[in-house]
C-alpha cells in the first residue's frame, strides 16, 4: 500500500526531493505524492512540475493523520526549526535513499535521513536523524554524522570523521581521517579540514580556519 507523502519546501532542495521520490516510485511504487507544502504559498492555485502546492504548514495541521513529510529544506538550522515546529502534529519523516546512491549494508540511518543521487556511504557509518547527504557526496568508513547534518554536493569525508548535530558542510569541502567538528558549525565550500573544529563556528579555506564564532543556541533563532 502506498503511503501519502508531501514535500515541505518547493525551492531547489524540495524539487530535488521530488526527483528522488519519483525515482524510488519508478522502481517500486511506495509513496502517493500529494504535492508540496510551503509557508510562502498564497492560497491561489499553484503547482511544481505538475504537483500542487497544497498550502502552508496549516494544511498539515488540519490533516489527521498527517501524511509523511519529506523535508526539502537544505540548511541544517532551518531544518531543525521546522522539525521542532512540526513536533506537536506527530508528523513522521521518511528515510529516502536514491536508487543510484550506494549505501553499505552496515550503515545506520535514523528517521528523516536523505541520501541523494550518486552519493556513496560505505560501511559502519551512522547518519543521525534528518541528516542530508547531497548529490555526489561521499562518506567513508566509521564516520558519525549527528542530527540535521547537511553535506552539500561533492563533499568528501575520509574515515572516522565525526560531525556534531547541525554541522553544515559546503560544496566540495573535504575532511581528512579522524577530524571532529563540534555541533552547529559551518564549513565553507571547497574548504579542507585538516584539524578538528569546536562547536558554533564557521571555517573556510585550505586548510580551513575559523572566521566566525556564534553563541550557543544560535540555530534556534529565526533569522
Amino acid at each position: 500500500m502506498m503511503e501519502p507523502l508531501v514535500i515541505l519546501g518547493r525551492g531547489g532542495h524540495g524539487r530535488e526531493l521530488l526527483e528522488l521520490v519519483l525515482a524510488l516510485n519508478a522502481e517500486v511504487p511506495r509513496y502517493e505524492l500529494l504535492g508540496f507544502v510551503d509557508d510562502a504559498a498564497t492560497g491561489a492555485p499553484e503547482e511544481v512540475h505538475g504537483y500542487p502546492v497544497l498550502g502552508t504548514r496549516a494544511w498539515l495541521a488540519a490533516r489527521s493523520p498527517a501524511p509523511l513529510v519529506a523535508l526539502g529544506v537544505g540548511v541544517s538550522a532551518a531544518r531543525a526549526r521546522v522539525v521542532a515546529a512540526l513536533a506537536p502534529l506527530g508528523v513522521r519523516f521518511p528515510t529516502l535513499v536514491h536508487p543510484r546512491a550506494s549505501v553499505g549494508r552496515h550503515v545506520r540511518m535514523d528517521e528523516g535521513v536523505t541520501v541523494c543521487d550518486g552519493a556513496v556511504v560505505t560501511t559502519d557509518v551512522t547518519l543521525g536523524a534528518h541528516a542530508h547527504v547531497n548529490v555526489g557526496a561521499s562518506v567513508s568508513h566509521d564516520c558519525v554524522l549527528g542530527r540535521f547534518v547537511s553535506l552539500a554536493p561533492g563533499v568528501r569525508l575520509a574515515g572516522n570523521v565525526r560531525l556534531g548535530d547541525g554541522c553544515d558542510v559546503g560544496v566540495a569541502a573535504s575532511a581528512i581521517p579522524g577530524v571532529e567538528v563540534g555541533e552547529w558549525s559551518i564549513v565553507g565550500g571547497g574548504a579542507v579540514l585538516t584539524a578538528s573544529l569546536p562547536a558554533n563556528v564557521t571555517a573556510v579555506g585550505v586548510p580551513a580556519r575559523v572566521t566566525r564564532t556564534r553563541p550557543p543556541g544560535w540555530q534556534l533563532r529565526t533569522p
